[in-house]
């Protein structure tokens, strides 16, 4: 799957771009972030393409959750939503 530069999610676009990560965010696991102000997707590029899609998708779940869904999700919800997405379309054979 390519990850786009831009996605509509709720009526927005969001830019999205990868970016290196400092150490500090290596270690934290922090692959991703968003800036729902901003409007921007940040993603990790020194992560391999899997981790990548996958927190793509985590980031992608953040901005559904601000935009309708109040941010009543935890970080460990959105977490395992998201590896679950990643699961069945990959299994599935749905990312290209």
């Amino acid at each position: 799957m390519k990850i786009p530069n831009k996605i509509k999610i709720g009526g927005f676009y969001y830019k999205v771009e990868k970016r290196k990560s400092n150490d500090k965010e290596k270690n934290s696991n922090n692959w991703g972030i968003t800036y729902h102000s901003d409007k921007l997707i940040l993603i990790d590029k020194d992560i391999n393409e899997q981790q990548q899609i996958q927190t793509f998708f985590h980031e992608i779940l953040h901005c559904i959750d601000v935009i309708y869904n109040s941010r009543q999700l935890t970080e460990e919800s959105i977490e395992r939503l998201s590896q679950g997405i990643y699961q069945v379309l990959k299994d599935n054979r749905l990312l290209k």
